[in-house]
C-alpha cells in the first residue's frame, strides 16, 4: 500500500512539472479549520496553513499540490496506570478525557475536476480527489489527572462493627500535557474527497472547500493491551488498531500565476 501511494505522488507531482507548457501553473496560500477524530468518540480542533501550487491541464482539470502544517489527533478512551508497586502513597494515577494533538507536515497531491461548461464562470463548483503523506513532528496529550492516594485510616474508634474503613482521597489535576509521540507511527498515508467553489476576480482566485480525510495506516505504535482482550501486559483502554479522519474547511488565495 505505501509504495503504491509513494508512486501515485511521484507520478501526479512529475505530472505538474513535464507538462508545463501545455497549461497554466498557480501558486498561492492556503488555511484550513480541522475537525479531527480517531475510529472512536470524541474530537478533537486544529488548524492548517501552508501553500500551494496548481498546474491547469486544461480549462476543467487541474492538479495541486498542498504542503502544510496540520494540527490533527482525536479522543482516546479513559484509562489508569497502577504505582501501587512503586509508590508508598499513589495507588493509581486516572487519564480522564484524554485527546491526542499530533503537530503534522502533510504533503497531499490532489485532482481537481469541474464541468466543462462551468469553467467561463466568475463562480465555478468542483470537486477535488487525492492522497496525502503525514509526517508527525510530535504528539501531545491533553487530560484530566485523578490521583488515587493509597491512605488507610484504619478501623473506626466509634463503631462497633470489627471490619475496616479503608478511604482512598483522590486529587483532580486539570488541563496536563503529556509528550506521547513515542506511542504513534511518525508516517501517515491518507485519502482526500471532498467539494468547494473558486471564485474568479481578475488576477486573483478565492476558493473555499470542505474535505474529508481518510488515515489508511495503524498509527497505534506503542502496544498496550486493550480491554478485554485477557493480557496483563499494558495499559487498558489504550491498545488496539487507531486510525485517524479529518473534516476540514479550507480556504486559499492565489499570489502568482505563470
Amino acid at each position: 500500500m505505501t509504495k503504491k501511494l509513494v508512486t501515485i505522488l511521484c507520478a501526479l507531482g512529475c505530472c505538474v512539472m513535464s507538462f508545463h507548457a501545455r497549461g497554466q501553473i498557480s501558486v498561492g496560500a492556503k488555511t484550513g479549520v480541522n475537525l479531527n477524530q480517531f475510529q472512536q468518540p470524541g474530537t478533537t480542533i486544529g488548524v492548517s496553513l501552508g501553500a500551494y501550487g496548481s498546474y491547469q491541464f486544461n480549462s476543467f482539470l487541474s492538479v495541486k499540490i498542498e504542503p502544510q502544517y496540520s494540527l490533527e489527533g482525536g479522543a482516546r478512551p479513559n484509562y489508569s496506570k497502577y504505582y501501587g508497586a512503586v509508590s508508598d502513597n499513589i495507588y493509581y494515577v486516572h487519564h480522564i478525557n484524554p485527546s491526542v494533538r499530533f503537530h503534522n507536515l502533510v504533503l497531499p497531491v490532489l485532482v481537481e475536476a469541474t464541468l466543462p461548461e462551468l469553467t467561463d464562470q466568475t463562480i465555478v463548483p468542483f470537486i477535488v480527489v487525492g492522497a496525502s503523506y503525514a509526517m508527525t513532528m510530535s504528539a501531545m496529550e491533553v487530560h484530566t489527572k485523578r490521583y488515587s492516594f493509597n491512605d488507610q485510616l484504619g478501623s473506626s474508634s466509634s463503631s462497633s462493627s470489627s471490619s475496616s474503613t479503608y478511604n482512598m482521597p483522590e486529587m483532580d489535576v486539570s488541563y496536563q500535557k503529556e509528550n506521547v509521540t513515542d506511542n504513534y507511527l511518525r508516517n501517515q498515508w491518507s485519502l482526500w474527497l471532498g467539494m468547494g467553489i473558486k471564485v474568479k476576480t481578475g488576477e486573483r482566485t478565492f476558493g473555499m472547500d470542505i474535505r474529508y480525510r481518510h488515515g489508511l495506516n495503524n498509527l497505534n505504535q506503542f502496544r498496550f493491551a486493550s480491554p478485554g482482550n485477557g493480557s496483563d501486559i499494558g495499559i487498558p483502554g489504550t491498545g488496539g488498531n487507531l486510525y485517524s479522519s479529518t473534516l476540514s474547511i479550507n480556504f486559499s488565495m492565489s499570489i502568482l500565476n505563470f
